[in-house]
């Protein structure tokens, strides 16, 4: 069944902290995103409905919800503030093993994590209440350096969902390790270049490899052809653009390393589903209906 296009508005600041985090006293219609999310109720009682689940969140108690899971939320009690903490999993992974030096590739080795994962900490638990209340703290004062501390504290809430096994990492095997390596400046030249012109031969040179052997070792590594990972990169820095931006389609499309506007429709449209113009539009007018519920607060 093809997912509505219900997408809440994600603003990064940052180009190094994809990460938001705020307080919210309104209830928030069905909707789904890209990005991780972490609530957090500080006050009064909420109905959490994450798929077809019904959770009744109470006082002290934290929700995680993976990416691309359709959720929402209805204050039960009149008194109601959760702290609404939203992140890419980039802000994580790239401390985790072989693939620290890569900021696309942690997406694809570790897509178990990114969809259709959410868990619940409902015990009386002061460490995340902790972690979480300093996180908001940093994102409020932003002092220098507050983007590590950030990270810091989310390594520290992941590693208390990994011990207390919410969640686990996946390992990678030894095969796609050795398959890395050897396509390592290869991939990371591609994560450096996207927005230029590219070809196989331009890659594989890199790398030293024949064009024949780095197609095979580029897939064992990536799970994706060259020209699969090279459009994987560019559409989610359109996506970003799209959600942050004013710029007009045709300019990201070229901005981003397409030669042509319908290229880039055709691509958007089959990996989200929808065109970008009406990605676009689509958030705005739910940018539009979170500004006025704050208004009207």
């Amino acid at each position: 069944m093809k997912k509505e296009l219900l997408l809440e508005g994600f603003y990064i600041p940052e180009a190094t902290l994809p990460f938001s985090i705020g307080l919210v006293q309104s209830n928030c219609e069905s909707h789904w995103h890209h990005y991780w999310e972490i609530l957090y109720q500080v006050e009064g009682e909420t109905k959490i409905k994450v798929g077809s689940e019904e959770f009744h969140s109470r006082e002290g108690e934290v929700t995680i919800i993976g990416a691309e899971e359709i959720h929402a939320t209805t204050k039960i009690t009149m008194r109601h503030t959760i702290l609404v903490m939203q992140f890419e999993l980039s802000a994580v992974l790239p401390y985790i093993g072989i693939i620290s030096e890569y900021q696309y590739l942690t997406h694809i080795l570790f897509n178990s994590l990114e969809e259709k994962v959410h868990f619940r900490v409902t015990e009386e638990n002061n460490q995340m209440q902790e972690l979480l209340t300093k996180t908001f703290d940093e994102y409020e004062k932003k002092q220098v350096g507050y983007e590590i501390q950030i990270q810091a504290y989310l390594m520290q809430m992941f590693a208390y969902f990994i011990r207390n096994e919410y969640l686990k990492f996946p390992e990678i095997p030894e095969e796609r390790r050795q398959a890395l390596e050897k396509v390592k400046e290869s991939i990371l030249y591609v994560e450096k270049n996207f927005s230029k012109s590219i070809t196989l031969e331009e890659v594989a040179a890199v790398s030293s490899i024949s064009i024949y052997n780095f197609c095979r070792t580029f897939k064992k590594a990536t799970d994706r052809t060259f020209v699969e990972y090279l459009n994987y990169i560019r559409l989610r820095e359109a996506e970003k653009m799209l959600l942050t931006t004013n710029r007009s389609i045709s300019d990201i499309a070229y901005d981003i390393g397409f030669s042509s506007v319908s290229y880039f429709n055709k691509m958007f449209k089959k990996k989200y589903g929808y065109p970008p113009f009406l990605y676009k539009k689509q958030n705005a007018a739910l940018n539009g209906q979170k500004k006025k519920a704050e208004v009207e607060r």
